[in-house]
């Protein structure tokens, strides 16, 4: 049951189906447990790891000047520290273990599209919605545009490879550098359904923010150019 049938009207949503293809990969932005990070770090002390090697230093001459810490001690340490690196991956469907890229992240991005396509209070099919709407899109699109479901699957249910990344941050201690793990989908196959209310945008509106949305891609550290994709259908569902 629904609003539409306790109510016996007629629905306003429309419904379109996307379907998208990520050029290089799509990158997860959710942090990992504690025990992935702890285990990370011991692995890559057993191996020497170069780029782990002068946040290890720093850490035993500040918390363990006296004495030689085991393992355990060491990676708690390091975890404990401001520099202390990150593990980030993606959520899993339930019920299958998908890897998948979260609905509430693709609303968001489409909204951060939108505001990069209309900034500001006006873009051409305003009036459809109400003559004295006074609304910018993006706010416009956070009450009338949703994606259905909680997950979209990117189709594989291991990451295709980690990468480290290196970041510079400048703290109370001064500059330090930080490791960050992340986890990546090299070229998913993204499908899923935007329901859409009162269908107040036109295609070109469409077409204007999906295409804002291919340079600035989806999923985390976009700033590297990470998670564009190419959009290949947006069809309205009968």
């Amino acid at each position: 049951m629904s609003a539409v049938d306790v109510f016996a009207i007629k629905s306003h949503v429309t419904r379109y189906r996307v379907r998208l293809q990520v050029l290089d990969k799509i990158v997860g932005g959710v942090p990992s447990q504690e025990s992935v990070i702890k285990g990370w770090l011991k692995t890559r002390m057993e191996l020497g790891d170069r780029d782990l090697q002068e946040l290890t230093e720093q850490t035993l001459k500040e918390r363990f000047p006296d004495r030689q810490p085991s393992a355990d001690e060491l990676a708690e340490a390091l975890m404990e520290s401001d520099a202390a690196p990150s593990v980030n991956g993606f959520k899993r469907i339930p019920d299958s273990g998908e890897l998948a890229y979260e609905a509430r992240c693709m609303k968001a991005a489409i909204k951060e599209w939108a505001n990069s396509a209309y900034p500001g209070v006006d873009w051409p099919s305003k009036k459809k919605v109400a003559a004295s709407f006074r609304k910018g899109l993006m706010s416009t699109l956070a009450e009338r545009v949703f994606v259905e479901g909680v997950y979209i699957g990117l189709g594989v249910k291991e990451p295709t490879g980690v990468e480290e990344r290196i970041k510079h941050t400048n703290g109370p201690q001064g500059p330090r550098s930080s490791i960050n793990r992340v986890e990546f989908v090299e070229r998913p196959l993204l499908e899923f359904v935007l329901e859409v209310h009162d269908d107040f945008l036109s295609m070109e509106e469409w077409g204007r923010i999906w295409e804002r949305g291919e340079g600035i891609g989806i999923g985390a550290d976009r700033g590297r150019s990470d998670g564009r994709f190419e959009l290949l259908a947006f069809e309205k569902v009968a």
